[in-house]
């Protein structure tokens, strides 16, 4: 096996590859339905990983992920009554 080409190396180097998607690059979570959101999310980390097959699953659970994070935050704001 080549250095450098050891599986746990290659996810490892894909993972800091992977820019994330900044929250301005991405609609509103109310503007658009969850799974849409997500789904779009999810493919813009696989074309930001320069289309690399494998990391279906990991790109969904942080399309997920951010659109919770984002959900909380909208829910958030308004609950503070400001």
């Amino acid at each position: 096996m080549k250095a450098g080409h050891h599986p746990s190396t290659r996810a490892k180097r894909d993972r800091q590859a992977a820019p994330a998607i900044a929250p301005a690059d991405a609609a509103p979570p109310a503007a658009e339905s969850r799974e849409e959101f997500v789904r779009r999310t999810a493919y813009a980390y696989y074309e930001a990983r320069g289309r690399i097959h494998g990391h279906e699953l990991d790109d969904w659970l942080k399309a997920e992920a951010e659109f919770e994070r984002m959900a909380g935050a909208d829910a958030g704001e308004g609950a503070s009554g400001h």
